[in-house]
């Protein structure tokens, strides 16, 4: 007996069960890899519905037979073909439906012809002419390929309105082989023309035709239509763009229809952290991007804790013929620690350019400072003029939480004024992931910091090196993990090197728990020997993941503890520590 039933929502499984039981059916004579691409088009191999009759097993198999052999054709197998055969089904045995395919040979591509039509002079003709390389295979996608790769190189040679028309081959069945005929329409060969710009209110329109990938008259090549539209987007200043070519002019000259529509241009954030050894911290900031139209980015932070209060303002701009931009920014900080007292004002200017997909930067700038230093009773006031520069690799996904990719950095800071001296600083961070959808990450970062030319007395309180607190050795108080003076109070040093490991594992969707070490140690060596005192500190923390970015919660004991040490710390911010 046969079941039957409708296909609702709610019974879809009861009645895919039941067809599953009404019939049977088989593919003969394919191989396995051809086999599983015919069961996948199969009405009847699928089973998605019943059958109640003979009939309707026949008029299924038949569709199934114009399929196969479409997929057929479309493999290169032009001389294959399907047929079925239906075996009644006796005495309660269910009917059987049995597909037998005849593949014949696979043919090959032994000459592919290109057609116009439309006129036109100096056009390619072959694929060589436009070096394109096929490998004769016959089957659609292939053939498809081929004549796409010929169609860009039409666009990018000076028919920005080349289309395809049709493909066809054919088939010499004696032979096994085929001929390929590729009919495009080329249009008139063009040049670039004026940018037309629509939807651009408040971004200056010069800046938009100065990111501009060619010269004005230059052959039209649709990959530099391409490139303008990533410089465009690495500007965000447009929620959406199109660029699309117009109609070619007589004079042979094509314009370039650019539609933006831009972004808001103010940004406000803010942004809060606690650490029992620097109190509660919080941070404001402003961004105004395109100020004068020209993609100008200002940016006001403000950033307080008990031990340090800062106001940073920052500009910059980009300079599209050298793929950077330039910069300049003012900054005051207020710091009150057990180190030392510094009040210090700061000012910058300089340039930077990306590399290798914006993955590499370098970075040049000049910087004057000025700071009043006190401890111990004592006021020191420093001037110095230094000239930073930095090579850093950066191709992490996410500032907050990446999950792939990696950042180093390399910078040399020489100084001159109150004194003379260079410092160094390489720094480097990464993660791996195990297990199915990142259960596990494994993540390490380590730094170093040096200091040339100078001793260890002259080098300013506050261009000393130190170590501990929630960005640096964990466990350890603000600057604490490092040598002390009689009253107890850090004294720093010319140099500096941390390290830290961390494991994070997924206990849930939106839930980490972390168990980390981190390590360092300074040195009044101008470079660390690695034989000083290392502080270690050691313990675990939670995470739990917003699309903004984890938000921790970590607590760390020193391992060593001293009598000046507190017994544990606890740090909560958002962001992942690395």
């Amino acid at each position: 007996m046969r079941h039957v039933c409708a296909i609702t929502a709610a019974s879809a499984l009861l009645c895919a069960s039941a067809s599953a039981q009404s019939y049977s059916a088989s593919i003969e004579g394919a191989g396995n890899g051809l086999k599983d691409k015919l069961t996948l088009i199969s009405e009847l191999m699928k089973g998605v519905r019943d059958y109640p009759t003979n009939a309707a097993l026949r008029r299924a198999a038949k569709r199934d037979v114009d399929a196969f052999n479409n997929a057929l054709r479309a493999a290169g197998y032009y001389a294959g073909s399907a047929d079925f055969t239906l075996i009644a089904g006796e005495n309660d045995a269910k009917p059987r439906i049995v597909y037998t395919i005849t593949t014949g040979p696979a043919f090959k591509i032994t000459d592919y012809e290109i057609l116009y039509q439309d006129e036109g002079e100096n056009r390619p003709t072959t694929l060589d002419d436009a070096k394109v390389k096929a490998d004769e295979s016959a089957d659609g996608a292939s053939l498809r390929d081929a004549q796409q790769k010929f169609l860009t190189f039409l666009w990018n040679n000076g028919y920005p309105s080349a289309e395809i028309i049709s493909r066809r081959a054919i088939a010499d069945y004696e032979a096994g082989e085929a001929s390929a005929i590729y009919v495009f329409k080329s249009g008139p060969k063009a040049r670039f023309g004026e940018i037309q710009i629509e939807g651009a209110k408040k971004t200056d329109r010069d800046f938009i035709v100065r990111l501009k990938t060619w010269e004005d008259g230059e052959e039209f090549e649709r990959k530099k239509m391409t490139q303008y539209y990533d410089r465009l987007n690495k500007t965000g200043l447009f929620a959406k763009i199109e660029i699309s070519p117009g109609e070619t002019a007589e004079n042979g000259e094509t314009p370039i229809i650019v539609e933006l529509t831009e972004r808001k241009q103010r940004t406000f954030g803010a942004g809060v952290s606690y650490s029992t050894s620097e109190g509660p911290g919080g941070r404001l900031f402003l961004e105004h991007r395109s100020i004068f139209g020209h993609n100008e980015t200002f940016r006001a932070e403000i950033k307080g804790s008990e031990l340090e209060q800062s106001v940073d303002l920052t500009i910059s701009r980009p300079m599209p013929r050298i793929g950077g931009q330039a910069f300049a920014g003012a900054s005051f900080a207020n710091e009150t620690t057990d180190a030392y007292n510094a009040r210090s004002f700061e000012l910058t200017g300089g340039l930077s350019k990306k590399w290798i997909n914006d993955h590499l930067e370098t970075r040049g700038a000049i910087a004057l400072e000025t700071s009043s230093v006190r401890a111990n009773g004592m006021e020191e006031r420093t001037y110095f003029v230094s000239t930073p520069l930095t090579v850093a690799w950066n191709s992490e996904d996410s500032p907050l939480d990446p999950s792939r990719g990696f950042r180093a950095a390399w910078t040399v800071t020489p100084y001159t004024g109150s004194d003379t001296f260079t410092q160094m600083e390489i720094s480097g961070r990464g993660r791996l992931h195990l297990g199915p959808n990142k259960l596990v990450t494994l993540a390490a970062r380590s730094a170093l910091g040096a200091t040339f030319n100078t001793s260890f007395n002259d080098l300013p309180l506050n261009k000393r090196y130190y170590a501990g607190g929630g960005g640096s050795v964990r466990g350890y108080g603000y600057q604490e993990a490092g040598p002390l003076d009689a009253d107890n109070d850090p004294v720093g040093g010319l140099s500096r090197i941390e390290g830290a490991f961390e494991a994070r594992v997924k206990v849930i969707k939106n839930v980490q728990i972390a168990g980390f070490v981190d390590a360092g140690s300074v040195s009044s060596k101008s470079v660390p020997d690695f034989t000083d005192e290392y502080f270690i500190g050691y313990g675990a923390g939670i995470r739990y993941l917003t699309p903004i970015g984890p938000i921790r919660a970590d607590i760390a004991f020193p391992l060593d503890k001293r009598p000046t040490d507190s017994g544990f710390q606890i740090y909560i911010a958002l962001g992942q520590p690395f």
